[in-house]
Protein backbone atom coordinates (compact mmCIF):
# COMPACT_ATOMS: atom_id res chain seq x y z
CA UNK A 1 0.00 0.00 0.00
CA UNK A 2 1.38 3.37 -1.00
CA UNK A 3 1.22 6.15 1.57
CA UNK A 4 -0.61 9.23 0.26
CA UNK A 5 1.97 11.84 1.26
CA UNK A 6 5.14 9.82 0.87
CA UNK A 7 6.27 11.82 -2.17
CA UNK A 8 6.15 15.05 -0.14
CA UNK A 9 7.97 13.57 2.86
CA UNK A 10 10.69 11.82 0.85
CA UNK A 11 11.33 14.77 -1.47
CA UNK A 12 14.87 16.05 -1.94
CA UNK A 13 15.78 18.97 0.30
CA UNK A 14 17.08 21.07 -2.61
CA UNK A 15 13.81 21.13 -4.51
CA UNK A 16 10.74 22.89 -3.20
CA UNK A 17 7.35 23.84 -4.53
CA UNK A 18 8.29 27.52 -4.73
CA UNK A 19 11.18 26.76 -7.10
CA UNK A 20 8.85 25.09 -9.58
CA UNK A 21 6.44 28.03 -9.87
CA UNK A 22 7.52 31.06 -11.84
CA UNK A 23 7.58 34.11 -9.59
CA UNK A 24 6.34 36.49 -12.29
CA UNK A 25 3.10 34.55 -12.74
CA UNK A 26 2.45 34.42 -9.00
CA UNK A 27 2.85 38.17 -8.55
CA UNK A 28 0.56 38.90 -11.51
CA UNK A 29 -2.21 36.81 -9.99
CA UNK A 30 -1.81 38.01 -6.43
CA UNK A 31 -2.30 41.75 -7.05
CA UNK A 32 -5.91 41.48 -8.31
CA UNK A 33 -6.73 39.02 -5.54
CA UNK A 34 -5.40 41.39 -2.89
CA UNK A 35 -7.39 44.29 -4.34
CA UNK A 36 -10.57 42.20 -4.61
CA UNK A 37 -10.15 40.87 -1.08
CA UNK A 38 -9.66 44.38 0.30
CA UNK A 39 -12.81 45.63 -1.44
CA UNK A 40 -14.86 42.69 -0.16
CA UNK A 41 -13.54 43.11 3.37
CA UNK A 42 -14.23 46.84 3.50
CA UNK A 43 -17.70 46.46 2.04
CA UNK A 44 -18.57 43.71 4.53
CA UNK A 45 -17.39 45.89 7.43
CA UNK A 46 -19.50 48.81 6.23
CA UNK A 47 -22.54 46.56 5.74
CA UNK A 48 -22.08 45.16 9.24
CA UNK A 49 -21.87 48.63 10.75
CA UNK A 50 -24.92 49.76 8.75
CA UNK A 51 -26.91 46.75 9.95
CA UNK A 52 -25.91 47.27 13.58
CA UNK A 53 -26.78 50.97 13.35
CA UNK A 54 -30.24 50.24 11.92
CA UNK A 55 -31.03 47.43 14.38
CA UNK A 56 -29.73 48.94 17.61
CA UNK A 57 -29.13 52.62 16.83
Amino acid sequence: MKKPFSNIINKDKNTSLSNKLPKKEASEKSKPLIIFGTIVSLSSIFLLLYTINNKFG
